[in-house]
């Protein structure tokens, strides 16, 4: 089954594996972390979207949760610098951390999830912008996004 926005649902086989895994490395965070992930989701909801992986197992929320974990596992949460990720993979800046995650879809948020990646294992160049309170970041076999 397969959503134009949430991509497809995950119900069976590798996808289900994935899920418990996601729900697994969430468990484990530190609570500051948790909290910090259940505020963007919050925020999310302001903007009437969801993240929430317990609603509904969806690519583009299983995305979007991998990209988060992977930023706190790092220690590299920060609202502007997750509002740039989303920036690189959508090519518009929103004013906050839940509106920019939340109005990712499907090929956004797997596109969120790399760079993500990149931020977590120190693959990516980054100076931040006090001006504008966002990150110029430099990925691998990427141009230059602000």
């Amino acid at each position: 089954m397969t959503d134009d926005f949430e991509g497809r649902i995950y119900t069976t086989g590798s996808d289900r594996t994935s899920a418990l895994q996601l729900q697994a490395d969430f468990d484990t965070l530190r609570p500051k972390h948790r909290a910090m992930i259940k505020k963007v989701a919050t925020e999310c909801n302001e903007y009437g979207q969801t993240i929430s992986f317990d609603q509904m197992k969806s690519h583009r929320r299983f995305c979007i949760g991998r990209g988060l974990i992977d930023l706190a596992l790092s220690d590299n949460f920060d609202e502007d610098l997750i509002r740039s990720v989303c920036y690189a993979a959508t090519g518009y800046i929103m004013n906050t951390v839940g509106g920019a995650v939340g109005h990712l879809n499907a090929m956004e948020a797997e596109q969120f999830k790399r760079l993500c990646l990149h931020v977590r294992y120190d693959e990516a160049d980054m100076s931040y912008e006090h001006e504008t309170n966002t990150f110029n970041l430099r990925f691998p076999n990427q141009k230059v996004s602000k």
